[in-house]
């Protein structure tokens, strides 16, 4: 068989999502045994990896450097998307994995506002302003979670980002209904999951956040400095079924409206 008759079984593939389908949805034991787990309970791995950049997304906020948090937000989005995007053979080119990771400029100005206020406010009253960031870090923390957990549903759905036939306006669809899905969707379980995990490890976030504005998005150091955190939020995250199933119903509903007509 040639490179050629390769590549139509793969779009074939591609257009069916057999073969290539990987279940996301949360919810199952985690429990090892001797046997290999389930099809539904494979996919831990790329789930856990989801919520340790979720996690950095929400050190953002966090870094001493006010002038670091977009950029290093941007970085890490782009990095996430890049290597579940992987983790999906869905080959996306530099400018798909821009889009789909969604412009620094998106950064709520409100955020910004309400973090140069609030640090305005603390050095008046001589109060620190470590609640509002973090809160800004859990917000973040909510939403990266949500745009790579709808990315890779999305990767697995026929018409929307499998590389068969994949255009442009797909991927501006697929980009513009998770915006609006989380936008619309019901998150406080998930915000809840995180919020109290923050709050009991600021001291450890604050360290990791420092050491990300200083030396900037090395995978390796943060992540064994978190290993521990990002397990237990990943375990709570991940029994979390109903708010997920509601996020790709809602995500499902909305790219069915926006799918540019073949």
């Amino acid at each position: 068989m040639n490179d050629q008759d390769d590549q139509s079984e793969r779009d074939l593939l591609d257009e069916s999502s057999l073969g290539l389908h990987v279940e996301l949805l949360p919810g199952k034991s985690l429990s090892q045994v001797e046997e290999p787990p389930a099809v539904e309970e494979a996919d831990w791995p790329h789930f856990r990896r989801l919520t340790f950049f979720s996690v950095l997304a929400g050190l953002c906020p966090l870094i001493p450097l006010p002038s670091e948090d977009d950029r290093v937000t941007g970085l890490i989005h782009r990095q996430m998307v890049r290597e579940l995007g992987e983790s999906r053979s869905l080959d996306l080119s530099e400018d798909e994995a821009r889009l789909l990771a969604g412009s620094t400029e998106r950064r709520s100005l409100a955020l910004t506002v309400r973090r140069g206020i609030g640090r305005i406010v603390g050095k008046v009253l001589r109060r620190p302003s470590s609640d509002l960031l973090l809160r800004e870090g859990v917000d973040r923390t909510v939403e990266t979670f949500g745009e790579g957990y709808l990315l890779l549903h999305a990767a697995s759905l026929p018409q929307a980002l499998r590389p068969a036939g994949r255009t442009e306006e797909r991927v501006r669809a697929v980009r513009t209904a998770v915006t609006s899905t989380l936008r619309d969707s019901d998150v406080s379980s998930i915000r809840k999951a995180v919020g109290s995990s923050f709050q009991r490890s600021f001291d450890l976030l604050s360290r990791a956040a420092a050491k990300l504005g200083a030396q900037g998005v090395s995978l390796d150091e943060e992540g064994e400095l978190l290993d521990g955190f990002v397990d237990q939020l990943a375990g709570a995250l991940w029994g979390d079924h109903g708010c997920c199933e509601s996020l790709e119903r809602s995500f499902g509903e909305r790219l069915a409206r926006l799918r540019p007509v073949q």
